[in-house]
């Protein structure tokens, strides 16, 4: 009897250690939620952007990295970080935008901590948005968000609290005295139910689309020209879609590829892409829009000109989740501005699978 009770209080005392372990895993990390309302009444000040400063002569460089969704796994994680490091060293940017899905899976505060110690330690600005796969864990959009804002070198800002999302923000870069570009970073990145019953990628909120166009128009009358703009998000808005399925070519292979005279890339297939035209795209269109920028489909990698927009998927970032990535390159898309606010996209592939 008395062997058998040592057992069932062994057994015992390692269930209560599990359950201690698994609650202080999976109980939810909430964060902070401030109340910032925006209306369009309100007078734009661009002390409400962040500032970036272009030395002129010097071409200002964007390195984007995307989809890094690092996870439990961490031998995967290792390689995603190291690709990371051999991309800052190589292209040693001015800016490092991460669109989305930073991490994914159960223990996303612990994934999270490492991610901003690792962004912190190149000591240079950094930007990110949520994806779909971010708040899938342990930690809310807010909790995330608290973090980030209090990182030295990271750029984020919770934006608009009555706008959809967690991380709509602009960022403005100047050169001397001079507005030479705008960036938007905005969240669109969860899923949301249609009126078909379908469970899919979500549009850009008409509110959020209302607070662009106002940054639009302050920066614009602040500058007292068209300033030109960019934007970053996680899920593509249709006219994604509408450029692979009118002007690309379907191979053999089943990729959809771009051809010379309007980018480079691929898709995998047809962009995933909300099925209502919120009208994010026509919004930009009148409001100096040059390029968008987006994550999401993994596979695809194609950056092509549309209705005189330029499209582009980010380059997946490192292998994880390696059990069901299939991306066929792993890298980064640089976005070299030079003085003349003339924009330059490219691709730097450092794997192939």
């Amino acid at each position: 009897m008395k062997k058998q009770h040592k057992i069932l209080i062994s057994v015992a005392v390692a269930v209560a250690v599990f359950a201690i372990v698994a609650l202080s895993v999976c109980a939810p990390r909430t964060g902070s939620h401030p109340v910032d309302i925006w209306a369009p009444s309100r007078t734009f000040d661009l002390a409400q952007t962040t500032v970036l400063d272009k030395q002129a002569g010097k071409d200002y460089k964007i390195l984007l990295m995307t989809d890094l969704q690092l996870w439990t796994d961490l031998s995967d994680n290792a390689e995603v970080y190291a690709l990371m490091d051999e991309l800052v060293e190589l292209e040693r940017p001015d800016l490092i935008i991460l669109p989305g899905d930073n991490v994914s899976g159960i223990a996303t505060d612990m994934l999270l901590r490492q991610l901003i110690r690792k962004m912190e330690g190149y000591g240079i600005p950094w930007a990110p948005v949520f994806g779909n796969h971010d708040a899938e864990g342990n930690a809310t959009l807010d909790w995330q968000a608290d973090r980030l804002e209090a990182a030295e070198h990271c750029l984020f800002r919770r934006g608009p609290s009555n706008l959809y999302g967690v991380g709509n923000y602009a960022l403005t870069l100047r050169q001397g005295d001079e507005i030479l570009y705008s960036l938007y970073l905005m969240d669109n990145g969860r899923y949301m139910r249609y009126e078909d019953g379908s469970f899919r990628e979500s549009y850009m909120d008409y509110a959020q689309i209302a607070w662009y166009r106002w940054n639009c128009a302050g920066i614009d009358a602040y500058a007292g020209k068209r300033v030109p703009n960019m934007t970053f998000s996680h899920f593509a808005p249709p006219q994604f879609r509408s450029a692979i399925e009118t002007y690309c070519t379907l191979s053999d292979d089943g990729r959809y590829y771009v051809s010379e005279t309007l980018g480079y890339g691929s898709c995998a297939y047809l962009p995933y892409a909300a099925p209502v035209d919120s009208g994010f795209f026509a919004a930009g269109k009148e409001c100096g829009l040059t390029h968008m920028f987006v994550g999401h489909d993994h596979e695809s990698d194609a950056s092509i000109l549309y209705d005189g927009v330029r499209l582009t998927y980010g380059l997946k970032t490192g292998c994880s989740p390696a059990p069901w990535n299939d991306a066929l390159h792993y890298g980064a898309t640089v976005v070299t501005i030079s003085d003349d606010a003339t924009v330059a996209v490219s691709q730097t592939v450092l794997r192939t699978r």
